[in-house]
């Protein structure tokens, strides 16, 4: 099948190194197009890391944002030399715009709905929205009349951040829990009524592993304001006047398989555009419109006509400024082809034997193995508990990754300068 293939795709999860495996070892000619999905985050730093003796011309990286790409040549230079291409073709499945109506308006004397959309974690800095709510809300915070209530939509990562401990939180803050309200996670078609309930969406998030928010496209798609913090690709995507600084933690040494919040967002800088008279839509889905024709044209483009499909990388100061700060520690790339193949093929066992597809070997003796060898116990734990029942179909293929990396001993760290 792959003989007659022109072009592969990977974009499931950072699993392009078995696409390079196969096409060394089989000696084919396909191209293969393959997407980074998070920036500073161990399993996909390892597919550019066995990807990368193997690179040939018309090989070509997808990335959500500018500040992913220039994140990716920062840690693996080489990639510079190849195609390189920002497209995220999201809005293929967005609900026709027509039909993705303002429930409501809201007016300077009224009451003001906040909403947050997506995964409720302390990386994504969540409980800075609670300490915002609760500084809105209390007596004499400000001169505004208005009544702030917050609607968090996803699901909740991090125990901090479980909807009985923030409205604990808000009751002995404010001696009321009313001004929050929790929406379960909803189906990506589902969450354009979530966005037509609220007035603004906020988003703090500092995540080692973020390369775009999805959501901001999203909420710009919904005509709704954004107010966020000035790191990643925000800048790429907000009105400067609602980009609140970043206050990052510098010199603590990160490991880059979990995720971890790098520093604060200024609450006072978001309170004061939350007070502003009038709050503008965010207007950033526009650029990602054309995105679904992009990437079919880079299915199909090759040499000179696919070059000329990239755009020159252009960064933010902001950006430039937190890329030359990160100091990563990865191993070093391994001197000879041979090696990668080697490193990969190895790992096409332990893939398929915790997959439960090795009937010569039971997928509880790889388990075993896993928890004696891996050095996050924690996460290895709950990836065997979450995948303990799956139907041998790869319905676990989303978090098989992170726990190869402990089997190579891939086990990158980083820091700010």
């Amino acid at each position: 099948m792959l003989a007659d293939a022109d072009c592969v795709v990977s974009n499931v999860g950072p699993h392009a190194h078995y696409y390079f495996y196969l096409r060394e070892r089989l000696a084919l000619s396909y191209r293969i197009v393959r997407d980074v999905r998070t920036a500073i985050w161990s399993s996909y730093l390892f597919q550019e890391y066995l990807c990368h003796p193997f690179l040939r011309q018309d090989d070509t990286i997808l990335v959500s944002s500018f500040y992913a790409q220039g994140v990716y040549e920062a840690f693996f230079p080489l990639l510079a030399s190849f195609p390189a291409l920002r497209c995220y073709p999201l809005a293929a499945c967005f609900a026709d715009r027509r039909l993705v109506r303002r429930k409501r308006f809201a007016k300077a004397d009224s009451g003001l709905i906040l909403g947050y959309l997506g995964r409720i974690s302390e990386d994504k800095n969540f409980p800075d929205l609670i300490r915002l709510l609760i500084d809105l809300n209390s007596a004499g915070a400000s001169t505004s009349h208005r009544r702030f209530t917050l609607f968090a939509c996803g699901h909740v990562h991090s125990s901090r951040c479980t909807p009985q401990l923030v409205e604990q939180e808000l009751v002995e803050a404010l001696g009321s829990s009313d001004v929050f309200r929790y929406f379960p996670p909803r189906a990506h078609a589902e969450i354009w009524d979530f966005l037509a309930e609220i007035d603004v969406l906020l988003f703090p998030s500092t995540s080692n592993l973020e390369t775009l928010g999805r959501v901001l496209i999203e909420a710009s798609y919904a005509g709704l304001p954004v107010i966020c913090g000035d790191h990643a690709a925000a800048s790429e995507l907000v009105d400067p006047g609602y980009l609140c600084p970043v206050r990052y933690d510098k010199g603590r040494i990160y490991d880059c398989h979990n995720d971890h919040s790098l520093g604060r967002v200024d609450l006072e800088w978001m309170k004061r555009c939350l007070l502003a008279d009038e709050l503008r839509p965010a207007t950033c889905f526009e650029s990602y419109r054309s995105h679904p024709g992009r990437f079919l044209d880079a299915l199909s483009a090759t040499g000179a006509d696919l070059m000329k499909l990239s755009e020159p990388l252009v960064l933010t100061e902001s950006q430039l400024a937190f890329i030359r700060s990160i100091r990563i520690s990865m191993p070093s790339f391994p001197h000879r082809s041979s090696e990668a193949l080697n490193l990969t093929g190895s790992l096409i066992p332990w893939f398929l034997g915790l997959q439960g597809l090795m009937p010569q070997v039971p997928r509880s003796n790889w388990v075993d193995r896993l928890v004696r060898l891996t050095k996050h116990p924690d996460r290895t734990a709950r990836f065997i508990e979450r995948t303990r029942d799956t139907n041998r179909d790869f319905t676990d293929v989303g978090a098989i990754d992170i726990e190869l990396c402990n089997v190579a001993k891939f086990l990158p760290t980083f820091s700010l300068d």
